[in-house]
């Protein structure tokens, strides 16, 4: 079966599951404690293709009021405390299909200024090699939050992802195998900023939101020689800014936009939300991102992805 075929049957399935389970709730009820999602996303650059899926479901311990304000801002608007789950996979042509599973947790004091949560992330990376193993992936997050007035919030993260990489001696018997076995421990340790603001005007809502994120990674190789050197690499900035209009409660409309600091890169993505019904909505996104002085086909990249959302 192609990815084309399997990413639409996925999309299908996905759609069909939400439609159903949020169809059978009462159209004019104002509370939700469940939203789930899922969705599929397609990246194209030059000859190579990435098709992924992902499901993820998250649960308020307080029923969210929507009644007031655009839907898809109603977590925001309406904060309590919240614990979510994210499966995902990706089929590529040129790695292997990995698989990822995140957990996420937020707690919100009660005088709803405060929040503070956590992440775990773990990917199963479906790739082997006679010449090298490497442990699947795995990641830490913490963060903390607080609400300027009702409509705006100012959040810090730090975050840590870990990984092994090992070479193997893989010669014929007939020839002596002369290299030298590496160990690799890769850290990258991340920090961010982000900065969420709501503001109405006249009979629009819009949303403004910019982030700025630094990582850095570290490497430690064994043995370490003059030919292996312990690599500690530079600290990667990304900047980010975004914007969201809502005409109505049930229509949002989103333009995104990063940048890393000191390399010629740039992506842009735009996003449409639309609620058809209080319960249900579809979001459709485009992408594109350019890298000057790539290799040649890596050079533009363009996405695009449908995601089904239901509320219970």
């Amino acid at each position: 079966m192609s990815s084309r075929s399997r990413l639409s049957q996925v999309t299908s399935f996905v759609g069909a599951a939400v439609a159903t389970v949020c169809g059978a709730m009462p159209a004019a009820a104002d509370e939700f404690a469940w939203q789930l999602s899922g969705g599929a996303s397609r990246v194209e650059a030059g000859d190579f293709d990435s098709d992924s899926w992902s499901v993820d479901a998250t649960y308020f311990v307080n029923a969210i009021d929507d009644s007031a304000g655009p839907y898809a801002l109603a977590s925001f608007l309406n904060p309590t405390t919240r614990i979510s789950a994210e499966a995902s996979e990706r089929d590529s042509t040129f790695t292997g299909d990995p698989t990822a599973y995140t957990l996420r947790g937020t707690y919100v004091l009660p005088a709803a200024r405060w929040y503070v949560g956590s992440s775990y992330a773990r990917t199963n990376e479906d790739y082997t090699s006679p010449f090298y193993s490497q442990s699947d992936p795995k990641g830490y997050g913490v963060f903390a939050g607080r609400y300027l007035g009702a409509s705006t919030t100012l959040e810090l993260g730090f975050g840590r992802s870990e990984r092994d990489f090992e070479t193997r001696l893989s010669c014929p018997t007939s020839v002596p195998c002369t290299g030298v076995p590496l160990s690799v421990e890769t850290t990258t340790d991340s920090v961010g900023l982000e900065v969420f603001h709501v503001r109405q005007f006249r009979s629009l809502t819009y949303s403004l939101q910019g982030r700025v994120s630094e990582s850095e990674v570290d490497d430690d190789v064994s043995p370490s020689t003059p030919l292996f050197p312990q690599a500690d690499g530079d600290a990667f900035r990304v900047y980010s800014v975004a914007g969201e209009l809502f005409p109505t409660d049930r229509l949002g409309v989103r333009i995104g936009y990063s940048r890393p600091d000191g390399y010629d890169s740039d992506s842009y993505n735009v996003a449409a939300t639309w609620f058809f019904k209080p319960r249900i909505a579809v979001q459709f996104e485009l992408g594109r991102s350019t890298i000057d002085d790539a290799p040649a086909g890596f050079g533009e990249s363009d996405s695009a992805a449908v995601r089904f959302i239901g509320r219970l």
